[in-house]
């Protein structure tokens, strides 16, 4: 409610500032047109003075107050004494007591209209031999302005003020409304409802965009338990296997009292078995490392230089597989993690020629079109169904069907939580036969 009261505050405030600008605007035009009109009238009488003398400007005088123009003009001819002479004033007004102009109130009368007291602004003039010239206008037309004024601002404030508090309210619900809404929403969410979400009807405006802020945050936080649980599930199981098989071996060589060289056996099975741990663990670490980035520090990265490297690296392993290697890069620069793009052509590479068989070729192109990159890695290996792609790419996935190699199930997984981070796209098609392996980089710089 106290946003409706400072919105309605603000309206209030404005509307008088407003109102008083026009209010002052328009009193000084009424004051210069006056004034103009009176510097007029009085030049004219002096003009007659100086033509006609005395009489010429009494006579002047009087066929002006006797035209039935009371409401606009005044005029008093004294002496040097002040004793009136001719004019529609009772007297000289004690406040006029130097040239120029005076606002003050006195008696006007006419031979047409009552005497009656009125407001007057007029100019005096000091008229040669010492005589008194008063030609002024009645200010009625000023009180009457003012009038209004304080009329207008009294009932424009209270219309303002009235609709002002009716619409705050009515805004201030609203808001209330969502607040209570999304409240609700994350109570609901923290008591395991993930699905939760928030309404968000499409009016456009800053309420609907928090909303879909917050459904957004919903579901990342879904999709980070969700694949906390998958993690914790994978890596449970892939663990249980090899710590068993070094348990069963350990505990088989005490019962049958194995000699050195069996003992010897038995501990070359088992490093091989903490090896596959300690490289489970280390892919588990990377991949929450890539997951858990936000904003990365970015450096300006030559991708094909990346890649180049990349398949140097792995080309002894193709070569002892009897598996071929084929490069088409253009360059390539992009802004990014140089490790976490380093260790997603690792991994592509590294899958497609352990799946590939014997006297078959893994192709690596990069090619450039309307600005965005992309990085195709192909291999004719047994390939993946289709139904199994989006699977495929998440933690701990195995595809026996498709896979015989052993794994953790998490090379996929690092590769599309790199592309993740750079806001890239991993897409999975079939290479007849095969896999094909594109990663789409909406953002990059041809070199």
């Amino acid at each position: 409610m106290s946003g409706a009261l400072w919105i309605t505050l603000i309206a209030l405030v404005t509307t008088s500032l407003a109102l008083t600008v026009q209010y002052v605007q328009t009193a000084r035009l009424l004051e210069a047109r006056t004034r103009a009109l009176v510097n007029d009238e009085a030049a004219s009488l002096v003009s007659r003075y100086r033509a006609a003398g005395l009489s010429g400007i009494a006579q002047a005088i009087r066929r002006e107050v006797e035209v039935p123009r009371i409401n606009e003009f005044l005029y008093l001819l004294a002496t040097p004494g002040g004793r009136p002479l001719v004019g529609n004033l009772a007297e000289w007004p004690s406040a006029v007591d130097h040239p120029g102009y005076h606002r003050f109130e006195t008696e006007v009368f006419s031979a047409s209209a009552p005497v009656r007291e009125s407001a007057i602004e007029a100019r005096a003039v000091l008229l040669p031999d010492g005589f008194r010239l008063l030609v002024g206008n009645l200010s009625d037309e000023s009180i009457v302005l003012q009038d209004r004024y304080f009329s207008a601002l009294i009932w424009s404030l209270l219309a303002t003020g009235l609709l002002g508090l009716a619409l705050g309210f009515w805004y201030s619900r609203r808001g209330l409304a969502f607040l209570r809404a999304a409240s609700d929403a994350g109570e609901r969410f923290l008591r395991g409802k993930l699905d939760e979400r928030l309404p968000a009807p499409d009016r456009g405006d800053e309420y609907d965009r928090l909303a879909a802020t917050i459904n957004r945050t919903f579901e990342e936080i879904e999709r980070l338990i969700g694949s906390l649980r998958a993690a914790t599930d994978g890596l449970a199981h892939d663990l249980k296997t090899p710590i068993t098989r070094i348990r069963a071996r350990l505990e088989l060589a005490e019962m049958q009292q194995a000699d050195a060289e069996e003992l010897h056996a038995v501990i070359a099975e088992c490093r091989d078995d903490l090896d596959a741990i300690l490289r489970l663990i280390l892919d588990v670490l990377e991949l929450a490392h890539a997951e858990a980035i936000a904003d990365i520090p970015r450096e300006l990265v030559q991708l094909d230089h990346l890649l180049q490297e990349a398949v140097e690296l792995y080309q002894p392993l193709a070569e002892d597989r009897g598996v071929g290697i084929e490069v088409t890069l253009v360059p390539v620069a992009l802004a990014g993690s140089r490790s976490l793009l380093a260790r997603m052509a690792a991994n592509l590479l590294d899958n497609a020629i352990k799946h590939s068989p014997k006297g078959e070729t893994v192709r690596v192109d990069l090619t450039v079109q309307d600005g965005a990159a992309t990085l195709t890695i192909a291999d004719r290996g047994p390939g993946i169904a289709e139904t199994q792609r989006e699977r495929a790419l998440q933690r701990f996935t195995q595809l026996d069907a498709s896979r015989s190699q052993p794994g953790s199930g998490l090379g996929l997984s690092i590769v599309a939580a790199a592309a993740r981070v750079h806001n890239a796209q991993v897409v999975l098609t079939d290479n007849e036969p095969g896999l094909n392996v594109r990663v789409l980089f909406p953002e990059t710089e041809t070199a």
